[in-house]
């Protein structure tokens, strides 16, 4: 179990269940996490640094503010994280769930989202510089509020994505678009007329 305040350092950590585990503040820097399970963890305070988290299972982990700088997060189950205020930073995930998951004013910089399904997360008011978003699944998030700059997004899912007013700044090839020409219609309030309709 997480004691009070835990700094993990310079270690590779594998198999280890701290699920629904609370603690003040959890530090962890330059580590291995293989297949860990920190799922429903309560955290007032999370710093994760030079970090390598493979194959574990943060579902429901929570924590206000947490910084996570040069990580990697590979083959992770990140469903219904909630890191409101985070500042992300150099960070890469790649082929994670990380759907349901609360990231609402959060700062990322730098950071990739390749292969992850994102479906209802929460990235309201949050602030892109640098991001890139690649193959996701972003069905039915929210970026009502965000902020793009430098970022861009690549053959994602948009359906039913919430905020599209959101993507203002960010980066979209031509077939994206035409994919969220929908999306664009109804937060216009443009109505669709069939063929053959009178209008």
């Amino acid at each position: 179990m997480l004691e009070d305040d835990a700094r993990w350092e310079d270690a590779a950590i594998d198999n280890l269940a701290t699920a629904g585990a609370r603690a003040r503040d959890l530090d962890v820097v330059r580590c291995r996490l293989t297949s860990c399970d920190l799922s429903g963890a309560q955290l007032k305070s999370l710093t994760l640094l030079d970090c390598e988290v493979r194959g574990g299972n943060l579902a429901n982990l929570t924590a206000i503010g947490a910084t996570i700088t040069r990580c990697t997060f590979t083959g992770c189950r990140l469903t219904g994280l909630a890191l409101p205020e985070a500042r992300i930073e150099d960070v890469r995930f790649s082929d994670c769930l990380i759907d349901l998951a609360a990231l609402g004013f959060a700062r990322l910089h730098r950071v990739l989202f390749e292969n992850c399904v994102l479906r209802d997360a929460d990235f309201r008011e949050a602030i892109f510089t640098g991001v890139d978003v690649e193959r996701c699944d972003l069905s039915g998030a929210s970026l009502h509020g965000a902020r793009f700059v430098r970022s861009s997004l690549r053959g994602c899912t948009f359906d039913g994505l919430q905020g599209v007013e959101g993507l203002r700044g960010a980066a979209l090839p031509w077939s994206d678009l035409v994919g969220l020409t929908g999306t664009f219609a109804a937060a216009l309030g443009i109505r669709v007329l069939d063929e053959g309709d009178a209008g």
